[in-house]
């Protein structure tokens, strides 16, 4: 196969990386830049310094970018020195290396809410597909280096040498699947991408190749278009097509990011729904004791109503992440659009059937999502209401039977004191028991010592008036405050008094 790949050979091939990456938020204030808005450029620079090119390894310094720069619907981010677009050459290689002269530019933009860069590397003459290997030195321009945000596209442009004057669809479909080896020759197995389709752009054959990865950082989209028409190299060359080709990759990169992000939320949202299921599994499992009850109640609410926000949150990032898709779907469409009016023959049905997968398959799973997480969302509120309920009752209750211990504590006292109080006006009368007993004027004599005597009347008489006074008190205090304990009677009959 290396045999059969050193002997094709490639007019002009450039691969061009198209990397697309956030640096506004719409949570953010406004023209407040995402945190990590410079870490594509950076990522550049590390490139640059790697393959030891002075140009690139300093890129940052010739962009024009604001501290403080709102959503923009277009931007040329590179300085007018450069003209907009920073050119430099591969180093040479050392004598005995047989490498072809590379060069490269740069050419950044913003986009609304993106950043979009186009880090292009070619060779001036013609090549092997082998040496397409070169273009992409030790897999440098995929997913997992860049570190796009939002993704990236990889194109190859390059005019084959056939012998065939009308080669046949399937030999260049062959010659593209071995382009496609040659670009990812030092590639992990995760990230290889299968063909998808193909059209026709400019007249040319052109071949998808994707890896169908949900998350931006493993997705490798690639299009292999090669030059097979003569007038493709000149309607090429006019740079008609590049912005709304630049726009539509935009747009299908930014769909497939908040697809992304609307099923990592509704993980999300699946995880505290599990949560929430074993907190209402706990809930006929409470203490009996009251106080108890409450506290494991109120511990429940501390950490559900944290849950429920959280839910709801993502919840309405979903939906945001929904709308996302629907305008970049219409976005994408007009792109689409604008290309098939361009001059030369177009056939782009590869590129219509993402939209199409979009509204069947993307924009459908989410509203399945939306169906399942709505109600998870009612039931957070009705666990939360239940939950407060069951904390009224029983705080309502304990607060009743507190109230009423206090009462009857305050009752106990008060037939206490009466008691007391009765017997100390007994006990201050005893000393009458010392004076002689009269009967109808004449002294009575009693069997046994009178001391003794009169002591053990005046103890019984002031117990059995402090016991009588007490209990005569505290029902008295009773029946005045509870005069019914029926419900029904309280509310029909007036208390007796």
């Amino acid at each position: 196969m290396s045999e059969q790949l050193s002997r094709e050979l490639l007019h002009y091939p450039k691969l061009s990386l198209y990397a697309f990456h956030l640096c506004h938020d719409m949570a953010l204030a406004e023209g407040e830049r995402v945190e990590d808005a410079d870490v594509l450029w950076q990522q550049f620079e590390e490139l640059g310094k790697s393959l030891q090119i002075p140009a690139l390894e300093t890129c940052r310094q010739w962009l024009n970018i604001p501290e403080h720069q709102a959503t923009i619907a277009f931007r040329e981010l590179l300085s007018e020195e450069l003209d907009r677009c920073l050119r430099f050459p591969f180093p040479l290689g050392d004598a005995n290396s047989d490498t072809p002269r590379r060069n490269g530019e740069l050419y950044a933009i913003q986009l609304h809410d993106t950043y979009v860069a186009d880090l292009t590397f070619r060779y001036p003459g013609i090549v092997s597909v082998a040496e397409l290997t070169h273009l992409n030195p030790e897999g440098m321009l995929l997913p997992d280096r860049i570190s796009a945000s939002i993704g990236q596209t990889l194109i190859l442009f390059a005019k084959p040498v056939i012998a065939e004057k009308s080669p046949s669809p399937d030999t260049l479909r062959q010659l593209a699947d071995r382009c496609l080896q040659a670009l990812l020759t030092n590639a992990p197995p995760l990230v290889l991408p299968s063909y998808r389709g193909e059209g026709k752009l400019l007249g040319s054959p052109i071949f998808e190749y994707d890896n169908n990865a949900e998350n931006p950082a493993q997705s490798c989209h690639i299009l292999i278009w090669l030059d097979c028409h003569p007038d493709t190299a000149q309607l090429e060359a006019s740079t008609k097509y590049y912005h709304p080709l630049m726009d539509l990759l935009c747009c299908r990169s930014k769909i497939r990011f908040s697809y992304d992000q609307a099923r990592t939320r509704y993980r999300d949202c699946r995880q505290l729904y599990t949560e929430l299921e074993t907190l209402m599994k706990a809930l006929p499992t409470l203490p009996e004791d009251t106080a108890e009850k409450l506290t494991a109640l109120q511990e429940a609410l501390l950490k559900i109503n944290p849950q429920a926000f959280s839910y709801a949150s993502h919840i309405r990032d979903i939906e945001d992440q929904r709308t996302t898709i629907i305008t970049n779907l219409k976005n994408y469409t007009t792109k689409l659009e604008e290309l098939m009016d361009i001059a030369g023959e177009q056939e782009l049905s590869f590129l219509q059937a993402f939209s199409y997968e979009c509204r069947s398959k993307l924009l459908g799973q989410i509203h399945t999502d939306l169906n399942y997480l709505n109600s998870g969302n009612a039931l957070f509120g009705h666990c939360i209401a239940t939950m407060r309920g069951i904390v009224e009752v029983e705080q309502a209750k304990m607060n009743h039977n507190q109230q009423e211990a206090n009462q009857d504590l305050q009752d106990q006292i008060q037939a206490v004191g009466v008691g007391i109080a009765a017997g100390a006006i007994v006990a201050s009368t005893s000393g009458l028991i010392f004076q002689p007993w009269e009967w109808k004027g004449e002294k009575v004599e009693p069997s046994f010592p009178l001391p003794l005597m009169a002591f053990l009347i005046a103890l019984l008489c002031s117990a059995a008036c402090s016991v009588g006074a007490w209990y005569w008190a505290k029902e008295g205090i009773k029946k005045g405050r509870f005069p019914f304990r029926d419900v029904k009677e309280r509310s029909s009959k007036k208390p007796k008094r």
